[in-house]
């Protein structure tokens, strides 16, 4: 029984030694982790795109953390500091820095994302995944099933009946496509341009917003006015809106009543930004020939050596009638014609989008009254700041833009 005891009591010894010991090296600060363990000095582009992936975020909160560690340890933050600011652990600080240290050279960003991960092995490989993609291209173009549009529960069966995969689930079928380049059940609306002249008319246009008429330079004393009509419905709510409150968006009424339209004709000078406007009943010849009488009739368009205005083809200024007449009022001025469905070359339409989204878009009125003053008001609060459109389609781009297009529909 000596022996258990003499054991025992050694025991004890060593067992108070070591809690001594234990308690001893957490009090003495020289054994506790380095508050400014990896250091770190950054450079200033360093610190400009560590910036910008701050501001990531919800789309990237990973990221924007890390950023916010890195960003915090070059002003002199300690890892407590840090860790207590981001609501993490001291080690995962630490691992940030040490990370940020090891990848630098890769860059700023990259150095703080994860490594590439092995993973569990792929199910479909690239020759699998390139049998998928042409299945869903055949498909899609042979038109044999009476849909045009397809879900992945109509792709599925038909894939894994062409392709022999069987167990080809849908997630699996919507992965593959979505990471392939391929991607034919896209599509876009478009209008094939059907003006014989087409070129040579776009080209008209071109030259003069690059500042050309015939080949030669316009002067000083010549001006571009493009100009146009927006027809306006009159929609009045049928309840009033509510405010934003907190938790709540501002809410506008569904429903509403129809009052009739207005039609805003505008001219919109493509040099000098101004912006002249009037509201009518209709879009007719009369309230368009008092649009014109409204900028003609003053300086500097009165007395200059030519007024160019560009319109389209509608009915207030169709393109068989309209320059003679508008020679005949004014012999300075000179109509250019926009082609068939050109309305895009048209900068008085980018003045029009402006105002739906500004103006109109949502639209609370209650009579035609107060939509008229609204859109006057706008065009007086637009001029105000106006700058000429940056412009840089030229009839260089058409003609390239045109023979893609060619070779495209020779395929």
């Amino acid at each position: 029984m000596v022996w258990i005891k003499q054991f025992f009591n050694k025991k004890m010894v060593w067992l108070r030694e070591s809690i001594h010991f234990q308690k001893g090296s957490l009090s003495q600060p020289n054994m506790a982790r380095s508050v400014y363990k990896y250091e770190i000095h950054l450079s200033g582009q360093e610190k400009q795109v560590l910036r910008q992936a701050k501001k990531k975020g919800r789309q990237k909160v990973r990221l924007v953390n890390r950023s916010l560690i890195i960003l915090w340890a070059d002003t002199g933050k300690t890892i407590a500091q840090t860790a207590e600011l981001l609501d993490c652990c001291e080690q995962t600080v630490v691992n940030q820095r040490k990370r940020f240290l090891e990848r630098r050279a890769e860059g700023a960003v990259v150095a703080l994302q994860d490594l590439p991960r092995s993973g569990r092995p792929p199910t479909y490989g690239p020759v699998e995944k390139a049998h998928v993609v042409a299945a869903v291209c055949e498909i899609l173009h042979e038109h044999e099933q009476p849909l045009s549009r397809f879900a992945l529960s109509d792709l599925a069966p038909l894939v894994r009946r062409r392709t022999d995969l069987n167990h080809l689930s849908q997630t699996s079928l919507s992965r593959i496509l979505s990471k392939n380049v391929l991607k034919p059940w896209q599509y876009q609306y478009w209008l094939f341009p059907r003006d014989p002249d087409f070129v040579t008319k776009a080209c008209v246009v071109l030259d003069l917003y690059a500042g050309f008429w015939q080949g030669q330079r316009l002067g000083p004393d010549e001006y571009i006015l493009s100009a146009d009509e927006k027809t306006i419905q009159v929609l009045a709510r049928c309840h009033p809106g509510t405010v934003a409150s907190p938790g709540h968006l501002a809410r506008v009424e569904f429903e509403y009543e129809r009052l009739g339209t207005v039609a805003y004709l505008a001219a919109w000078d493509v040099r000098q930004a101004k912006i002249f406007g009037r509201m009518a009943p209709t879009t007719d010849i009369a309230n368009f020939n008092l649009l014109l009488d409204q900028v003609m009739n003053q300086a500097p368009y009165q007395d200059s050596l030519r007024t160019f205005w560009i319109v389209d083809s509608g009915r207030a200024h169709h393109r068989h009638t309209f320059p003679a007449r508008l020679t005949k009022l004014y012999p300075n001025a000179v109509a250019v014609p926009l082609p068939i469905h050109a309305s895009w070359l048209n900068q008085i339409e980018i003045y029009f989008s402006i105002l739906q989204r500004k103006v109109l878009t949502p639209m609370e009125v209650t009579d035609r009254a107060m939509l008229t003053q609204r859109v006057l008001d706008f065009q007086d609060y637009y001029q105000a700041t106006a700058q000429p459109f940056s412009w840089k389609f030229t009839a260089a781009d058409l003609k390239k833009r045109l023979e893609v297009l060619h070779n495209f529909m020779l395929i």
